[in-house]
């Protein structure tokens, strides 16, 4: 399945790479570039306030290669869970497919790294979702042990809209989880899909909107034993212009998993940081950094606080200028 995911992607971007220069980024104060208008009068290049703004949308039809670190300490009502902390790696590419009409399609796709994932272990592994719905501690006295993952929950997002003249963000599509984990006792193991919405507002001041999800486990591996997942996912986004590449921000990933037991179906992140975008000769170039706390999380197990940090280079193409 790995190798399918590397010769997938590879194919993607073979596809991509010769449409990117067609993705419309246009948004208000911004000039539309589509093939019929022969191209930018001016050739100027966009300001990076300009393309900060753009890029607070996780949607934003700009080419780039995204990564994420992320740092979170845990909390709990079963005995050592307040002593977990974990690191996550995410590599995050977001590629544009164009058309004439001002909109288009926006793919992106999550490949995540865990070096170090709290797990619970009693009859089987418990990771954190299945916490969330079962009680590891009914089957007798456990143990923390750290584990790692590769390709664990990869997550993938193909999305149609784009921004009108008056601001408005309005994207819809489907969102998906692929059965990629490398560790079989404590991955999902399901093919997890639904619909997604992106809804928003480009104003003088900022950006905000919220990438809305709602899926559910519609295939899985045989003889796994896999409750089954039901959940809704908010990705946040917010963003206040301070001037000069700089922005306060403030991106909380809402989480509701409806198969969850009472008191565990709900993550619920409040938080701030400061981005910066510049570029480095034509190369647009984001970084942020941000910190959260949880100010609801699921009792027996699930995240207290969260550090996040990102850096975002952007392919160059002609829709990096007005």
């Amino acid at each position: 399945m790995r190798s399918l995911i590397r010769v997938l992607a590879s194919i993607s971007l073979v596809l991509v790479l010769p449409t990117v220069s067609k993705a419309d980024v246009s948004g208000p104060g911004t000039s539309a570039v589509t093939p019929a208008s022969g191209g930018p009068a001016a050739g100027s290049q966009k300001s990076v306030d300009q393309i900060a703004k753009e890029m607070t949308n996780p949607l934003a039809a700009y080419f780039s290669l995204g990564y994420q670190l992320e740092y979170e300490t845990y909390q709990g009502n079963i005995a050592g869970a307040n002593d977990q902390t974990g690191w996550t790696h995410v590599f995050r590419p977001v590629i544009p497919f164009a058309q004439k009409n001002g909109k288009g399609f926006v793919f992106r796709f999550a490949l995540p790294f865990l070096p170090d994932q709290p797990i619970y272990i009693a009859d089987r592994g418990y990771a954190e979702w299945r916490m969330r719905q079962q009680d590891p501690t009914l089957q007798g006295d456990g143990y923390w042990e750290p584990t790692h993952g590769h390709t664990d929950v990869i997550t993938t997002d193909l999305v149609y809209g784009g921004v009108s003249e008056s601001g408005t963000i309005l994207m819809y599509g489907m969102a998906a989880e692929l059965p990629t984990t490398s560790d079989t006792s404590n991955g999902k193991q399901q093919l997890i899909l639904g619909p997604e919405l992106n809804i928003g507002k480009v104003t003088d001041w900022g950006v905000y909107g919220a990438l809305i999800s709602h899926v559910i486990d519609v295939a899985e591996k045989r003889d796994k034993g896999t409750p089954d997942t039901t959940q809704t996912t908010i990705e946040a986004y917010f963003s206040y212009e301070l001037g000069n590449g700089w922005q306060l921000i403030s991106n909380p990933t809402i989480l509701y998993d409806w198969e969850g037991d009472s008191g565990n179906k709900l993550n619920l992140p409040l938080g701030a940081g400061v981005a910066k975008t510049t570029k480095i000769g034509k190369m647009p170039l984001r970084i942020s950094a941000e910190i959260q706390k949880f100010i609801a999380s699921t009792d027996r197990f699930g995240p207290d606080w969260m550090f996040k940090f990102n850096i975002i280079p952007v392919i160059p193409n002609r829709y990096t200028i007005n």
